[in-house]
């Protein structure tokens, strides 16, 4: 993933956890890197389609949250009468979109040869 997709993204999930300034930019940038190579890795891709960015941005986003909890590694984490619920697997919600990802891309006449 090039620095500048990085960027993006990075933008992105500031822009929607209303995270500002640029102390967390290193630790958001680091997730955005793994959650980018999990999604490339299920689907085979050397690089990350633009289709997928928005699970890249949820999956960052779902592990920054964990993160600022302390609750890395846990399944459950309750504060103050709050509390949270994570996935053991970050690509499990995201499981169904990415298989309809493959789907798609096994469809269709893109580089097939007709006949008649």
């Amino acid at each position: 993933m090039t620095d500048d997709k990085v960027e993006e993204l990075l933008t992105t999930i500031k822009l929607d956890k209303n995270v500002k300034g640029n102390d967390l930019d290193q630790l958001l940038g680091n997730f955005i890197k793994q959650a980018s190579n999990m999604v490339c890795l299920f689907v085979g891709a050397d690089d990350l389609p633009q289709q997928l960015e928005v699970i890249v941005i949820r999956i960052t986003e779902a592990h920054y949250v964990q993160s600022m909890t302390d609750a890395d590694g846990t399944k459950s984490y309750s504060e103050e009468g709050a509390s949270w619920s994570f996935q053991d697997n970050e690509l499990d919600p995201y499981i169904p979109l990415l298989e309809r990802y493959l789907a798609n891309q096994n469809t269709g006449s893109k580089g097939g040869v007709w006949s008649w």
